[in-house]
Parts: C-alpha cells; sequence; structure tokens
C-alpha cells in the first residue's frame, strides 16, 4: 500500500508548515527497483545540502513541539577528545546515567568541533533546577556549562549553526548529527482533503512567517508556506 499526496500541513508546537506540491504528487510508501548508477559529485553534493536543510527542519520541528526544554547545556572533555566514536559512546553513557539519576530528564544535543579538532556537544534539556556541578560529576569527563533558554527561535538558529558549520563535515559522514530523548514530541501530519480544509478553516488564527517554491527531482515545483499560531499556549 502506497499513498498519493498532493498537499499536506505539519503541526509542529507552536509552528504550522504547509506543503502543496504543483508539478507532480507524492508517492509514499512506494517501492521501486534500485538501480546501480554511477555516484556524480555535483549530485553529491545537491544530496548533501538536501540532507543538510531536513535534518535543520527537523530540529525545528523537535524543538517547537517540546517547550519544556528550557536548559542550555555545554559539556566539554577535559582532554583532547577529537574521535566521534568516542564521544557519541561517552556522550551515551552520561545520558543514561542521568536518567538513572532524574528519571524525568529528556534532552536533544548537537556535536560541534572547536577550530582544533576537540568535541564538545550542545544540549537543550527539562531540569529545571539541578546544579551545575552535580551535571558536571554525572557527566564526569569535563566542564558544564548552563543557560536558561529565553527564547526558542534564536535557539534554534543557534543550534542549526554548529549543523551548518560542522554537519558535512567527513568526520560525521555515516555518523548521527543530532541526540534526542526518545519520549519527546513529535509533529502532527494532515494531508490532502483534511489538510486543505484545515487550512481554509484556521487561517485567522495564523501569523504568517515565510514562503517561498523550491523543485528537485522527488517533489518536483513545491509551494512551501510557514505560519505561527498567533495565541499559542503550550
Amino acid at each position: 500500500m502506497f499513498e498519493i499526496i498532493c498537499e499536506k500541513v505539519i503541526l509542529s508546537g507552536h509552528e504550522i508548515e504547509h506543503y502543496r506540491y504543483i508539478d507532480k504528487p507524492i508517492y509514499r510508501g512506494y517501492k521501486r527497483r534500485k538501480r546501480k548508477e554511477k555516484k556524480e559529485p555535483k549530485k553529491q553534493t545537491e544530496k548533501s545540502k538536501f540532507s543538510v536543510h531536513r535534518t535543520i527542519t527537523e530540529i525545528r520541528r523537535i524543538i517547537s513541539n517540546n517547550p519544556q526544554l528550557i536548559k542550555f547545556l555545554t559539556l566539554t572533555f577535559r582532554g583532547e577528545i577529537t574521535d566521534v566514536s568516542i564521544a557519541n559512546h561517552l556522550f551515551n553513557l552520561f545520558t543514561q546515567r542521568m536518567k538513572d539519576k532524574y528519571p524525568e530528564f529528556q534532552y536533544f544535543a548537537v556535536i560541534e568541533f572547536q577550530k582544533r579538532g576537540v568535541i564538545h556537544f550542545h544540549l537543550l534539556c527539562n531540569l529545571r533546577y539541578v546544579v551545575a556541578k552535580k551535571i558536571e560529576k554525572i557527566w564526569g569527563q569535563g566542564f558544564v556549562k548552563i543557560k536558561r533558554k529565553r527564547e526558542s527561535d534564536r535557539l534554534r538558529e543557534y543550534l542549526s549553526k554548529y549543523l551548518w558549520k560542522d554537519m558535512r563535515d567527513e568526520r560525521l559522514f555515516k555518523k548521527k548529527k543530532y541526540f534526542c530523548s526518545q519520549d519527546l514530541e513529535r509533529s502532527t501530519e494532515i494531508i490532502n482533503d483534511e489538510a486543505n480544509f484545515f487550512m481554509k478553516n484556521s487561517d485567522k488564527n495564523f501569523k504568517f512567517i515565510e514562503k517561498l517554491t523550491f523543485s528537485n527531482a522527488h517533489t518536483g515545483e513545491c509551494l512551501y508556506r510557514r505560519y505561527n499560531f498567533k495565541n499559542y499556549k503550550p
């Protein structure tokens, strides 16, 4: 079974994204035979750019869906840790220990490379009243800095900056670009007639953010609009 999608709406907390596929519908769940093709450098570059945009969109949606992520943490290593696999392993151990100590712990994290190649992590989390020294002890690999999130839109741009800078780094090839709790809220998607009905009957409650048209081999030409709910309360 597969779905034919001509129009869709994605709801992420206070954000609404509206896609209308102009040239052709999208077929979801359709499996076609894999073809062996030579990889051309230009196509790979375009694929890489698309992957960056997709991941940043995923990040924006996750943060919009989870307003409880109010603390911004930076985890640094005491030593010169430059190996991504080692850093990721130590980070995963940290999140497990945090869950053991604080069962309610939720997080979203991205990796950053300093100029000399040393790795550290930036996190958003939901812990309100935790002293940095306690988290530093659980981290056990270096220092911890804590700031309170003040404005989610700026914070999304802040995290996106690291992704634009480091995501296409060959050190992250075939590695995870971000980490997050499995129990975070995810976006809701509605399609076709339901999406059209929603947009026609809810647009008075929308604040317009941006509009653009894009095109690629998969979607053809697509009209994209993004809005915020005017009176949204998490």
